[in-house]
């Protein structure tokens, strides 16, 4: 993104923090005052809702007080509903007929002419005036057919056809009608309900005769419009609504206001300061001072940003300065480390068959350390003509204090065995030289054995270290549970013991360290001893490279890539013997693995002529493959790999017909010459261009 554009992201994101600042304000502003205007609503309704239902209730509480002391309604009542009941439903029906409501009404008129019924709606029209109620009647419910029948009725309206004996259908709920029936004389019946006709209306009631059945009789009840208040709760809203606007938009401007003041210029500010960072950093800019200067008093977090934003400028400074040497010294690190893991890969016997002109035996090992270099060894030498040394060891720890406690422990065993001293007393040896000078407390475990190479006896001593597993001919790998002695460097003076194995023609003997067995996968899981055994009794191929192939691909694929914590250390040894066929079951093919390096081009040339030369190699096809040898390793060290990696070359001799076969191998960059254009080999050497010839 251009400087220009990041000024332009800058200013778009300053006016959106002002909007939506505003923005959010509205919202919070119009939530709350829906809230309060709900809550005050609730709160007027309530109390509005109970002053109507006190003035209805009084209302008609009083006029059955008054009622009651003035006439009797009871037998106005009774007369009326008897009149109602000796109808046939096609009368009464008469009642919600217009045509008709007029004779139905006839049918009721001497009752209204009685002195009784005079006395009762004087009472009424007298109460009616003293309160704010708009009718006033007295009816009774009929459970049975759902229906209200009028006993007397007065309202504020002249022309009414409310009459004794006038019914209308009307369904009470059950609670209502036990509300009735269980009357205490104190407790407020009335009911808030809203009709297409009347609107919202508050109906409010009390029993004044009950038969001996606890039958509602006769009720006196009242009815109050709220029509005022609806019309008041519709104004309130819209003052409300007026004034919450107005509230709002002018709270908003003012937040965004301060926003920007304390707020957003602060932020541009710093956001400024920043970009202003950045670009000197990519013009390699230092000691610069963009932030101390900004000079923000804001009094809050916004200050307090600015502060450790100048110091983290500060800090950055310094930091970059020691970052220089910090790098330069772990290149040197990485650089020595490397130099190292070549040094150590050195001291360990790496050229395969480690000795061609023996058919008594083959051997073959493998190191793969958990770091740049590691604590396990190997080795193997002949120590006079009939006697081959073998020893494998796992120094304690990891890295480079372990490798050099390695080589030494290495050296040290080597020039034990040279002496001519048997397994127990070289370990007893070595443990007594490091022990005099092992100021760190470091140990190694070790296992060595001589073998005999014409009888085939192996003996060997632990100091320590992990059980051989061993193969007779035709015999499967099983686990040689020798015992352990103390491990080299933990006390001075420990003896050893000794113990020997008979290795037959087609006998193989597999030593390691405890990497295999404590390869872990992503689980946790070990590999184990049993798995390892299994792993070797499943190799089909009778060569020691094989074999230890196939266990490391196990171990591999049971790990499935976690972490390697531990160096893995593998030994395989096979023994012929001096038997008829020995030659042919010796291992037919050389191997050596190297750097991709240009030095390293004498190294792959000797090795092949070294091992051509005991095939009594002629001298003019000799000369041949050093030209091919010069142009393949060549390639690989150029074309294959960006930086270093490595090269195998193999050697495998062939009986009909008698030949070899040189195979070099690398994990580089593939190259496809099906896919480039063909050189040019017809034109001169002088016409044609470089590298296509």
């Amino acid at each position: 993104m251009s400087e220009k554009n990041i000024k332009k992201s800058k200013k778009k994101k300053s006016r959106s923090l002002s909007q939506r600042t505003f923005r959010t304000t509205v919202r919070a502003s119009i939530i709350f005052g829906l809230i309060t205007l709900v809550l005050g609503l609730a709160l007027y309704s309530y109390a509005v809702g109970g002053q109507y239902i006190n003035t209805a209730f009084s209302l008609a509480y009083g006029t059955s007080a008054v009622l009651d002391k003035v006439v009797d309604v009871g037998p106005f009542a009774d007369d009326v509903m008897s009149r109602y009941n000796s109808l046939s439903q096609e009368e009464r029906d008469m009642a919600r007929d217009p045509e008709h409501i007029k004779e139905y009404k006839e049918k009721f008129e001497d009752l209204i002419e009685r002195d009784d019924f005079k006395q009762i709606v004087g009472v009424m029209h007298d109460m009616l005036k003293t309160g704010d109620a708009y009718d006033l009647y007295i009816a009774t419910y009929d459970v049975a057919n759902k229906t209200m029948i009028y006993i007397a009725t007065i309202d504020d309206v002249e022309t009414t056809n409310y009459f004794p004996g006038y019914w209308e259908e009307a369904e009470v709920d059950q609670s209502e009608l036990d509300a009735y029936k269980n009357w205490d004389g104190e407790e407020k019946i009335s009911n808030i309900f809203y009709t297409r006709e009347t609107g919202w209306i508050c109906v409010s009631g009390v029993p004044i005769d009950i038969d001996e059945n606890n039958n509602i009789v006769t009720c006196v009840m009242t009815e109050i419009s709220l029509v005022d208040v609806a019309r008041r709760m519709r104004l309130f809203i819209l003052l409300y609504s007026i004034a919450m606007f107005v509230i709002v938009n002018v709270l908003a401007i003012f937040l965004v206001w301060r926003m920007r003041k304390n707020i957003v210029t602060p932020i541009n500010a710093i956001s400024e300061a920043a970009e202003n960072y950045i670009a000197d950093k990519r013009n390699r800019k230092k000691d610069t001072d963009h932030f101390s200067s900004l000079n923000i008093k804001t009094g809050d977090e916004l200050e307090h940003l600015s502060l450790m934003m100048a110091n983290m400028e500060k800090e950055l400074g310094d930091y970059e300065k020691s970052l220089t040497t910090v790098t330069a010294e772990k290149e040197r690190i990485g650089a020595e480390l490397s130099l190292a893991n070549r040094i150590q890969a050195a001291m360990l016997p790496s050229i395969y068959p480690a000795f061609p002109d023996r058919k008594e035996f083959d051997v073959y090992a493998t190191m793969t350390p958990a770091k740049e270099v590691g604590g396990d060894f190997y080795d193997f030498y002949l120590i006079d003509d009939t006697h081959l040394g073998i020893v494998i060891a796992d120094v304690s720890g990891k890295g480079v204090p372990a490798a050099l406690f390695m080589m030494v422990s290495k050296i040290l065993v080597n020039n034990a065995a040279m002496t001519g001293k048997g397994p127990a007393e070289v370990l007893y040896t070595v443990n007594n030289q490091i022990c005099a000078n092992n100021r760190e407390e470091m140990f190694v475990t070790m296992w060595f054995g001589i073998l005999d190479i014409k009888s085939g006896k192996l003996t060997a001593a632990n100091a320590g270290h992990e059980f051989p597993i061993l193969k007779k001919p035709d015999g499967e790998y099983e686990v040689i549970k020798d015992k352990h002695g103390l491990v080299i460097g933990g006390m001075a003076g420990v003896k050893y013991n000794e113990y020997e194995l008979q290795l037959e023609h087609g006998s193989e003997l597999y030593i390691y360290t405890d990497g295999v067995a404590e390869a872990t996968n992503a689980s946790g899981e070990l590999f184990g001893i049993n798995r390892t055994v299994e792993s070797l009794n499943n190799t089909t191929e009778r060569n020691v490279r094989a074999i230890l192939k196939a266990v490391n691909d196990d171990i591999k694929k049971f790990v499935d890539g976690a972490p390697q914590f531990d160096d893995i250390t593998m030994l395989c040894l096979q023994y012929f013997g001096e038997s008829e066929g020995a030659h042919e079951q010796q291992k037919k093919y050389s191997e050596i693995t190297v750097d991709a390096t240009v030095k390293n081009l004498a190294t792959v040339t000797k090795f092949v002529k070294k091992r051509l030369a005991a095939m009594d190699c002629p001298p003019k096809a000799m000369n041949q493959i050093d030209v091919a040898i010069d142009e393949l390793f060549g390639n690989i060290v150029h074309y294959a790999y960006k930086g270093v990696g490595k090269a195998t070359v193999t050697i495998e001799k062939q009986e009909s017909p008698l030949g070899v076969v040189i195979t070099f191998t690398d994990s580089g960059k593939p190259y496809n010459p099906l896919e480039h254009e063909a050189p040019d080999v017809k034109s001169s050497l002088e016409e044609r261009e470089v590298g296509l010839s």
